[in-house]
């Protein structure tokens, strides 16, 4: 059974696992580095800030989604962002995205978001992702984002 939930403190070993095999894949020319992942993970743990998600296929961990809530500069309410979403090779095709995408959706709804922002922020299956938030968020792609590496 697949579903989806807010990360506890004893997910913190599988989703650094996880967060590695996601930038190794997705971001090569970029370094893991364990003790700042353990750090925000922490910090995501301790004041929500960023917020982790987690799925789990027959209670094994096998994705995660990292999210923001912030608010307007100049404006009232909160935005949420989605920053990260990574499912582990084996497991792309099953429902395990879709579940993440789902609860960061409701999780907004809970905060009481007035936007919910998706996006992806490297070369890895760019449009594939934007369909898939299209098709399950009714999001719309707005605006460009551009990157710079050195």
């Amino acid at each position: 059974m697949i579903f989806a939930r807010l990360a506890m403190p004893e997910d913190k070993d599988a989703v650094l696992s996880l967060a590695q095999m996601q930038v190794e894949e997705t971001l090569p020319h970029l370094d893991f580095r364990r003790d700042l992942a353990e750090e925000t993970f922490d910090q995501g743990i301790k004041h929500a800030d960023p917020t982790f998600f987690v799925v789990e296929d027959n209670r094994e961990v096998v994705g995660y989604l990292m999210g923001f809530m912030e608010g307007y500069a100049f404006t009232s309410g909160i935005f949420v962002v989605q920053e990260v979403l990574y499912v582990r090779p084996d497991k792309r095709g099953t429902r395990a995205a879709v579940h993440l995408i789902k609860e960061f959706v409701r999780w907004g709804e809970i905060v009481g978001a007035r936007e919910w922002i998706f996006g992806v922020s490297n070369d890895f299956q760019p449009d594939r992702t934007a369909r898939l938030f299209e098709k399950l968020t009714g999001a719309k792609r707005v605006g460009y984002s551009l990157k710079k590496t050195r």
